[in-house]
């Protein structure tokens, strides 16, 4: 009986360890936090406001920040900064979300998108990566923090 308790423990160490160990391996932490549905959620934001950029909807890709931050939101400048470009210089091509993280609280969010971009007017083809921050308004949701995503 004892030598089947000390297997039993060993095996739940094991898996518990398997378990960690493939988390890391995936990029997190080990411990996923946040619901699948908040992912799913930001992750779906992330691919539209994507989108927008990509159809140089400016206005609407604006209306996935807080009420205040639309007003003040200028997302030319913020495709310069993340691009290094001028927008009607850049021709978005393909983009997928390459990592969804949730913090502990369940309340911040932050999206790594890979990019496929050409520079028109070099006629040049670049890979880069962004990351947009998002956090859970109780009255808006999932919101696009302008100040983190502009950096």
């Amino acid at each position: 009986m004892r030598k089947i308790l000390v297997l039993f423990i060993l095996l739940a160490g094991l898996a518990v360890g398997v378990f960690i160990v493939a988390g890391r391996v995936r990029g997190g932490d080990g411990v996923d936090t946040g619901s699948s549905a908040d992912r799913g959620q930001i992750s779906q934001l992330s691919l539209k406001f994507m989108e927008d950029l990509r159809f140089k909807d400016f206005q609407h890709a604006a209306s996935y920040h807080s009420s205040e931050d639309r007003k003040k939101v200028n997302i030319p400048q913020l495709i310069e900064q993340w691009f290094a470009v001028k927008p009607e210089t850049l021709d978005i091509m393909r983009y997928e979300i390459q990592k969804v993280d949730i913090d502990s609280t369940g309340k911040r969010g932050r999206v790594k998108v890979k990019t496929v971009v050409k520079i028109l007017n070099m006629n040049e083809i670049k890979e880069p990566e962004i990351m947009l921050y998002f956090f859970k308004d109780p009255a808006e949701g999932w919101i696009m923090e302008l100040e983190s995503s502009l950096h």
